[in-house]
């Protein structure tokens, strides 16, 4: 993995100094490990906003970093995508991965995260006994295999139609079991 991070590379979310508050139109949204939604998907829409003043833009997120989860059983990458001007951090349980675009799609690095494969390399190399996390050299040591970009693209392509599609299936089947419900309530 360390061959295909930018100069930036890897580093922790920013740690904030006791509980995080919110503080509406502070300036700075914060991605928490609550704000993940859809099976670590997505970032849900009621993220927490931090003073601005505290915190130095080279914290604020880039369209396309990985954000990792590091602590915990669940350790899922999702790539960041930037969906308004308000600029936004990670917290300190996340790892955020800067990948050079000219090596990687970073969709397609945050799926090779998500496999199988790779989610065992990280149950043999965790630490902590209550609460398990990742450490850096973990993250920089991930065995990859890079196809070619366009390779890459695709089944980035693909993996995130099937996301889409396993989303639509969970609606399509909540709204069969209201539409029987229904039906069946309507009989008596």
């Amino acid at each position: 993995m360390k061959h295909i991070l930018t100069h930036k590379g890897l580093s922790s979310g920013y740690s904030v100094r006791g509980k995080i508050s919110n503080k509406p139109d502070g300036g700075v949204r914060i991605i928490q490990l609550k704000d993940f939604n859809d099976d670590y998907t997505s970032i849900g829409q009621d993220c927490f906003q931090l003073e601005a003043s505290k915190i130095k833009p080279k914290y604020y997120l880039d369209n396309g970093d990985v954000l990792f989860i590091a602590k915990g059983a669940n350790n899922y990458a999702l790539v960041y995508e930037k969906k308004d001007r308000i600029p936004t951090i990670a917290s300190s349980a996340l790892f955020v991965i800067k990948i050079d675009k000219n090596i990687a799609n970073p969709k397609f690095v945050s799926w090779y995260i998500n496999q199988h494969e790779v989610q065992n390399y990280f149950k043999t190399n965790e630490a902590g006994t209550y609460v398990t996390n990742i450490n850096r050299k973990t993250i920089e040591e991930i065995p990859i295999q890079l196809p070619s970009l366009s390779i890459q693209d695709k089944i980035a392509n693909v993996a995130q139609l099937h996301v889409i599609e396993k989303q639509l299936t969970i609606k399509i089947n909540d709204l069969n079991d209201k539409l029987i419900t229904s039906q069946l309530f309507n009989q008596l």
